[in-house]
């Protein structure tokens, strides 16, 4: 054979979008490149409750974990290193402190008990 053309694939690259997206699944990409916004859109994109200014990329490089934060509202981010993702990347987006208040109990039920509270006052001023 001259000159035979050899054509290598990665059958396994994955990446992973977790935490304030719409889908939050494992991802195998067939074309071996893709982007955070491409793979944050193949997620359903961020939730109202999404931070996007720390989307947090776990990135595996030898036996070394390394934690990056992208901020998507600043241009710099389609500079980064990280913009571009690796095989077996993680991309998690933080909730914001919405979520956190939406979550918890006291913000709900606080209505319910002033106007339980106002009720009974009302009962007691009456008599």
């Amino acid at each position: 054979m001259k000159e035979p053309t050899v054509n290598v694939r990665n059958l396994n690259f994955r990446i992973s979008v977790l935490g304030e997206v719409t889908r939050p699944s494992l991802f195998t990409i067939p074309n071996e490149r893709i982007t955070i916004p491409e793979a944050l859109g193949l997620a359903g994109d961020l939730t109202i409750y999404g931070r996007r200014d720390n989307v947090l990329v776990i990135r595996e490089e030898g036996k070394k974990r390394i934690f990056t934060r992208i901020d998507l509202t600043n241009r710099d981010a389609f500079r980064s290193p990280y913009y571009s993702l690796h095989p077996n990347d993680v991309i998690y987006v933080e909730p914001g402190k919405a979520r956190a208040t939406s979550v918890d109990r006291t913000y709900q039920l606080a209505p319910v008990f002033i106007g339980v509270l106002s009720l009974i006052a009302i009962i007691v001023t009456r008599q």
